[in-house]
């Protein structure tokens, strides 16, 4: 005797959708970054990042209405506009457009470090509104940054740091800051910021060290830098020099006027020495070069590469090795001291 029975059948698969509405809220140009910004600024981003926003999408949107593209709203801009415009940046913008002190014929196509800037932050831009309902898609999302060859980065010679720190003139107020200065840059590899916002409080005479408050490191991470004690004597003799002149200043490196000194103006004051010496011929005479030759001289002179990723400040050891440049002389030297061969070449014999 046979009996009907009911057979459960599977359910089929019900394609998830995040979002299944295509509905999206109309948002202009100006508006639209007005409010992005706005959202950024409150979750703390610094200034000079605030800046780089603001000049690329004015550039991108500029760009937009000389091409007479038929957009006024971020949902309108397309993934062809976007293709587009970066060619523009790479074979058609004049460079420095608009500089104050430099002219425009400087020939076309930016590098591609900048195109690279500008990608990014229009990403951040675009992504920002699809996920506040603005756009259905970003336009930026299968656009990639340009391949950039790795430029290697030099550093001075020996020779180089000696006549760069002997050409300042100690016998002046502004001759014995600028070799303190550089002094300090070679000992401790700090940015040329960090380095201009040290407070005479912010050195620490028993252990040694400077404490860098978060809020001028490119991290916004706090941390210590040792001193070696020449680079400590040095600093505390740039105070009493303060005092006497200037009281009641509250930064170490100050202009004659009792000032605080800007990045711009001394690193005027490091490409002076290095016109001066015949230097800057041979090599960019900056503070970040300073930095770059402190971290390669750290290395050479055995120390490890994660000390001094935390000593420069970074987060990956991929950035600290790209500061770490070794000349082929560096390579040869090395070789000689710790090559392999040597354990092994009495016993061969």
């Amino acid at each position: 005797m046979s009996t009907d029975r009911t057979i459960k059948k599977r359910r089929g698969k019900v394609d998830k959708r995040a979002n299944p509405s295509l509905d999206i809220q109309p948002m202009a140009f100006e508006p639209a970054f007005n409010y992005f910004i706005t959202a950024k600024i409150g979750e703390g981003i610094r200034k000079r990042t605030k800046e780089d926003y603001s000049n690329t999408w004015r550039y991108f949107t500029d760009w937009i209405n000389e091409e007479n593209y038929d957009a006024k709203y971020v949902h309108e801009i397309t993934p062809e506009m976007v293709r587009t415009y970066i060619h523009y940046l790479t074979v058609e913008a004049p460079r420095y457009k608009g500089h104050k002190y430099i002219n425009n014929d400087q020939g076309k196509g930016l590098s591609s470090a900048t195109i690279n800037m500008r990608i990014r932050s229009l990403k951040v831009s675009f992504n920002f509104w699809y996920k506040e309902g603005f756009l259905h898609k970003s336009p930026m999302d299968n656009v990639k940054c340009q391949k950039v060859d790795e430029d290697k980065i030099e550093s001075f010679t020996d020779e180089q740091i000696t006549a760069l720190l002997g050409a300042c003139d100690q016998r002046t107020y502004v001759g014995f800051r600028d070799y303190v200065f550089q002094f300090l840059l070679l000992d401790s590899a700090m940015r040329i910021n960090e380095a201009l916002s040290i407070k005479p409080d912010d050195i620490d005479m028993k252990t040694r060290t400077i404490t860098l408050e978060a809020r001028f490191n490119k991290n916004r991470r706090a941390r210590l830098i040792p001193l070696s004690p020449e680079t400590l004597k040095l600093l505390l003799e740039l105070i009493d020099e303060n005092n006497s002149h200037f009281p009641g200043s509250n930064k170490v490196f100050l202009s004659c006027y009792g000032e605080e000194v800007s990045d711009t103006q001394m690193n005027k004051r490091l490409k002076y020495y290095g016109d001066m010496t015949g230097v800057g011929k041979e090599i960019r005479s900056t503070a970040h070069t300073w930095r770059h030759t402190a971290a390669r001289q750290y290395i050479l002179n055995g120390g490890d590469p994660y000390t001094l990723m935390r000593l420069l400040g970074h987060s990956s050891i991929h950035m600290t090795r790209r500061y770490v440049q070794m000349t082929a002389d560096d390579v040869r030297i090395k070789h000689d001291q710790f090559s392999p061969i040597k354990k092994f070449r009495t016993k061969l014999r």
